[in-house]
């Protein structure tokens, strides 16, 4: 007995539910891209062979930028085969990606390309003091719009630094998902995350810092205050809080905090508009990485630096920091979610390099 098309219907619906809005999102770019390839060459895109696919990869590892380099990575090609793979299953075809000939293209592409792949540069403990300094700096002497952006950007910073967060997953956090705990700090909820598709959670811990200039509880709740001030009483109200004296961040104001329940749904880390203004929406990835070069730039490091950081490098910095503070791989693997110590082991490779090295007690 056939299943009935209302049926179908709902069940392609939830397996279109079945992975993240963000790689929905993808997912339909990367087969917009190979849609109007198909539109270019006269072919049909649904279904599609393994011989089209194998144009269109053939085709695409070709084209080159204006400076000369592939204009794709073949990890972008690869991506693009998975969500072509996705489209078709989705619509009850075969996967044509899935195709021998195809993978040994792809095979093929890589090997022509081997180079190291592009990572994003760490910033440190000290890297990210050194930010929130010269910014507390410009924002003291400027007006109370340069305050709030200091605020959050502080808070941001300090944040995603101590709980090794990805870019996403500080633009995903909602003011419910951060818990004071008055002996440890801060709890903070993820719900979501890159490896954690199902929406599992997992919760990172933020501890009291020793300094109050670089404790990210104190900076949390600086923001925090923003953020409540501006939902309750708006523009005027936030005025009236940064227009007096500056903070010199001299002492703790995160000292017996208590958190109330939230029953709105409201975007931790927001747009913040040059007037001032707080929006409504959560801050992109794209926003965060941005910003994070923006400031770095600000504090006076040099433009190639500041072109290799991005959204990770708050995580990297955090790994980075812990593996040359002789911190054991279970360790940071408590705080950052990784589930293979391989990745760990890369980041003391890259950035690490003299940590438990043999080579330090050769007495050259």
């Amino acid at each position: 007995m056939p299943v009935p098309p209302e049926v179908v219907e709902a069940m392609q619906r939830l397996r279109a539910e079945s992975v993240s809005a963000n790689t929905r999102a993808a997912q339909i770019s990367d087969w917009t891209i190979f849609t109007r390839w198909c539109d270019r060459v006269g072919r049909r895109p649904l279904p599609a062979g393994p011989e089209l696919v194998g144009w269109f990869l053939t085709e695409k590892s070709t084209e080159v930028r204006p400076d000369g380099r592939p204009a794709y990575a073949p990890s972008t090609l690869t991506r693009w085969v998975a969500s072509i793979n996705t489209i078709h299953s989705l619509a009850g075809h075969p996967k044509p990606g899935q195709a021998p000939a195809v993978r040994e293209i792809l095979r093929g592409i890589a090997r022509t390309r081997a180079t190291p792949p592009a990572r994003r540069e760490p910033l440190l403990t000290e890297d990210v003091r050194t930010i929130v300094e010269e910014m507390r700096a410009r924002s003291s002497a400027g007006s109370w719009p340069d305050r709030v952006a200091e605020r959050r950007d502080s808070a941001l910073l300090l944040i995603g630094l101590t709980g090794a967060m990805r870019r996403s997953e500080l633009a995903g956090l909602l003011v419910s998902d951060v818990r004071p705990h008055r002996a440890d700090g801060l709890y903070v909820t993820i719900r979501r995350s890159k490896t954690d598709q199902a929406a599992a959670g997992r919760t990172v811990t933020l501890p009291y810092g020793a300094s109050s200039a670089t404790c990210p509880v104190c900076a949390y709740w600086r923001w925090r205050q923003v953020v409540d001030v501006w939902d309750d009483t708006g523009r005027g109200g936030v005025s009236a809080l940064l227009s007096g004296p500056t903070d010199d961040h001299t002492e703790h104001c995160c000292r017996g905090r208590a958190g109330t329940s939230e029953s709105v749904a409201r975007p931790l880390f927001r747009r913040v508009h040059r007037t001032g203004g707080i929006g409504t929406s959560a801050l992109s990835g794209q926003a965060i990485a941005s910003m994070i070069q923006r400031r770095a730039r600000q504090a006076g490091y040099a433009e190639e630096f500041v072109a290799m950081l991005g959204g990770h490098s708050l995580r990297a910095g955090f790994v980075t920091q812990a593996v040359r503070n002789a911190a054991s791989a279970e360790q940071i693997m408590t705080q950052s979610g990784h589930t293979d110590q391989r990745m760990i082991a890369l980041y003391s490779r890259q950035h690490a390099g003299l940590h438990g090295n043999a080579v330090t007690a050769l007495g050259l």
